[in-house]
């Protein structure tokens, strides 16, 4: 017998519509390894450590897992119906696309800053210019000393 009681809890209504916010960490591959997600449930509940890979057949979602004595790995996380599943591996993935999308706006903003002359350098230049230049006097001339 155990000391464990096992209590159900009422059905609620709308029990599938979860809100799900999605935060993703894209690294530098690592094999198939493209990021790191966490995934947070109803703002109560948070997955950590949701891998986010690419195969032959595109992007696909790791649930985080433990490797038991036998080598075998086994999710800590497992949402129980195909529609969850479905649900969280698209919010996954989308957040990925996003922050990819997001990394790429960056990139190109400051390869575009990069390409236009800042103001300190147009400033320098500028001084450069006016000590090439000869200089001037103001109504005397060098000779008539």
């Amino acid at each position: 017998m155990s000391n464990v009681e096992e209590t159900k809890l009422p059905e609620v209504e709308g029990k599938n519509d979860l809100k799900i916010d999605v935060t993703v960490r894209p690294i530098t591959p690592r094999g198939n390894l493209l990021g790191f997600a966490t995934v947070t449930i109803n703002d109560s509940f948070a997955v950590e450590n949701i891998r986010v890979c690419t195969g032959d057949k595109g992007l696909y979602v790791n649930m985080p897992s433990v490797q038991d004595s036998q080598g075998k790995w086994n999710d800590v996380f497992k949402p129980i119906t195909a529609d969850a599943r479905n649900l969280i591996v698209s919010a996954v993935i989308n957040g990925y696309k996003a922050a990819i999308d997001k990394m790429r706006e960056t990139l190109d903003a400051s390869r575009a800053a990069a390409e236009k002359p800042s103001l300190t350098d147009t400033l320098k230049d500028n001084a450069e210019k006016v000590k090439k230049q000869p200089k001037k006097t103001a109504g005397k001339s060098e000779q008539s000393l």
